[in-house]
């Protein structure tokens, strides 16, 4: 029942961002970065970090702390499935393709719906690898600092999901009232869905391994942002990229809130643990 009540939180967040921004701007201003630049970079920087993850995942294996605890399962799980989200997002950078400077469209919009979808992947398995710091403080039981990090991490996520707003809104024709609604709705809608849990209908969050069960779901967001891009590769040059240019725009709101809402729920699943 909680996986359908998901797919429906989903559903309706990325609707609510289109419906406010489905008209686009008026005039796109240009680019800020040269994007094949741009991704070259992050690309190094992502797979460090996918480094980091795992790294810190066999090394916390290694140590042997609090294994009979949930918080070990929830820190392992996490740092693992981070490593997996931010080596795709590599990928994806790389994929973005290196088109010459261009005034043409269609060129334009897909180099940087490309680009857009690769850094909401990356922040998806950043925001993961962070999430994965409160239950490791649990499992070293260290309660007191877990407490203050469940804040911390509050702030770093929406803030991290109000800085991908930018890119959005200056990488493509997303309106300004589209972009500003994504962090709000990302964590308004997991609040709105916690408390409905909690209070109403506890049948729609998970029973069990909540925190652990919200991840997969963020890969599942993942998987979608990855397969969107080898769409976008795959039909271009085709008559079918016309539509995606003129509402390229709505797709990348459409992921980014899905990021955003799948990121909800796993801090309120770690913070409420």
């Amino acid at each position: 029942m909680w996986t359908g009540g998901a797919i429906v939180l989903l559903v309706a967040g990325a609707a609510i961002t289109v419906a406010i921004g489905w008209t686009p701007r008026a005039a796109q201003r240009e680019l800020l970065w040269d994007i094949p630049e741009l991704g070259g970079a992050y690309t190094g920087i992502v797979g460090i970090l996918a480094g980091f993850s795992v790294t810190s995942a066999i090394f916390i294996a290694g140590l042997r702390l609090g294994q009979s605890s949930a918080a070990f399962a929830d820190t392992i799980g996490m740092l693992l499935i981070s490593f997996l989200v931010l080596v795709g997002s590599a990928m994806m950078y790389s994929d973005t393709p290196a088109f010459p400077a261009s005034k043409d469209e269609s060129v334009v919009v897909f180099q940087s719906l490309s680009h857009v979808l690769a850094n909401s992947s990356y922040f998806l398995g950043l925001a993961l690898g962070w999430l994965a710091l409160r239950p490791l403080l649990l499992m070293i039981d260290l309660p007191a600092l877990a407490d203050a990090f469940r804040w911390l991490l509050l702030a770093t996520v929406v803030a991290g999901s109000a800085r991908l707003t930018v890119f959005v809104y200056r990488m493509t024709a997303a309106n300004g009232a589209a972009c500003a609604a994504i962090p709000l709705v990302g964590i308004a809608l997991p609040a709105v869905y916690w408390l409905l849990a909690q209070r109403v209908w506890p049948v729609l969050w998970p029973p069990t391994d909540a925190t652990l069960r919200f991840t997969f779901v963020a890969f599942a967001v993942a998987s979608i942002g990855f397969m969107h891009q080898a769409a976008i590769l795959l039909v271009h040059g085709s008559p079918l990229l016309a539509g995606m240019r003129r509402q390229g725009h709505c797709f990348a709101l459409a992921y980014l809130q899905l990021v955003a809402i799948s990121i909800g729920l796993v801090w309120f699943a770690v913070a409420m643990a």
